[in-house]
């Protein structure tokens, strides 16, 4: 089998885990996969057997002109390759993807729509993101989703049309084990560290957890938050309130460096606010913290609930400042509380790891699509 998997983002990168984790782990089952993607440059390399194309831009942001300039350069690369070159073209959706499966429908013999995440801004701009995922998915052949919960924005496909592969982890990087990054980052051993990785934007509301700390009132409590898209503006909120020496922002890390930061924390926060967006959203860095080992604090959202059981691996909470705040407090407190949720984490996402979900779920997937001719 021969696979290509196209992507507007950076290879690796936050942002790309799953074309990334798919990638790689069907190269490791034998499969031929060439992968295109953007990057700091141009360059072709070999990557653990994947062909990889990257082709250069200055960002990955969708609203911008980017995404058609590497929509024009994936297609001149496309069009240098014979026709049937291969078995499933893959395309990891962003705005303008409709345009490979019009144009270049002779490149593989069948089209994969992969719906990365859904929108989450919410009102008029989160309608108009499924909209727009809708009315590009119809030309392709198979929809492949992360989460059944997406999949009423298609309800136009038969069901049979649609296939359900999950998020996962990779648990051979994310896993319990020593980390440098407290000492990396000057934070005292024995500070209680709670730690937040993902995206920083407005919508995310992230300053509740900068107010859940207030309300902790514990000099010996520090919020550890990973990741980018709005570190200047939490910066000056924890200023505002007093808190800028119990928070610790590193801006954006590598992915293959994000596992030493959750695990160097007491607990995680996968806090999202409980929208009818995010609601929907598969947590993948509840995942990954899971299989860490650590402790979740997790909004209860329905992606959550499908990872987390309350005070059996994690601790699920409303999405206000003080709901949050309690459960810190809890977590805080109770050591034994907190000695038998951390057991019970990493076990409770076994079977979520990204070689697994490969395995038994998408390469079958593959399977069964091709055998539809």
């Amino acid at each position: 089998m021969k696979t290509c998997h196209i992507g507007f983002s950076w290879y690796p990168g936050i942002g790309s885990i799953s074309l990334y984790e798919h990638s790689q782990n069907l190269a490791k089952l034998g499969v031929n996969v060439q992968v295109v993607a953007a990057g700091r440059k141009k360059e072709q390399k070999e990557m653990n057997g994947v062909h990889v194309s990257l082709f250069e831009s200055p960002s990955v942001t969708n609203l911008s002109l980017y995404p058609l300039i590497f929509i024009y350069k994936t297609v001149k690369f496309l069009r240098s390759i014979p026709d049937y070159e291969f078995d499933i073209i893959h395309v990891y959706h962003f705005p303008g993807a409709f345009v490979f499966p019009l144009f270049l429908r002779k490149k593989g013999r069948k089209w994969i729509f992969f719906t990365t995440s859904g929108p989450v801004k919410g009102g008029i701009i989160s309608k108009l993101g499924w909209a727009i995922q809708t009315f590009e998915s119809r030309l392709f052949d198979h929809l492949i989703l992360r989460d059944s919960s997406h999949v009423p924005q298609f309800s136009y496909r038969d069901p049979r049309e649609i296939t359900i592969v999950p998020i996962g982890a990779d648990l051979d990087l994310f896993k319990p084990g020593s980390s440098t990054a407290r000492k990396d980052l000057g934070i005292d051993e024995n500070t209680f560290l709670f730690v937040y990785a993902g995206n920083l934007g407005r919508v995310r509301k992230i300053e509740t957890l900068v107010d859940a700390l207030k309300l902790l009132g514990s000099q010996k409590a520090t919020l550890l938050v990973v990741g980018d898209g709005g570190t200047e503006r939490l910066r000056l909120h924890a200023k505002t309130v007093g808190m800028e020496n119990q928070v610790v922002c590193t801006g954006s890390v590598p992915y293959e460096k994000v596992a030493e930061y959750i695990r160097c924390g007491d607990v995680f926060l996968s806090y999202v606010p409980l929208t009818p967006e995010f609601d929907a959203q598969p947590p993948l860095k509840t995942v990954e913290a899971l299989a860490c080992g650590l402790p979740v604090i997790a909004s209860t959202t329905k992606g959550n609930r499908r990872f987390v059981t309350h005070k059996e691996n994690g601790y699920l909470v409303q999405d206000d400042a003080v709901s949050v705040y309690k459960a810190m407090a809890h977590l805080m407190e109770d050591e034994s509380l907190r000695k038998k949720v951390a057991h019970a984490a990493r076990p409770s996402v076994s079977d979520y790891g990204w070689g697994h979900i490969v395995k038994n779920s998408l390469l079958p997937a593959y399977r069964k699509i091709l055998a539809e001719d």
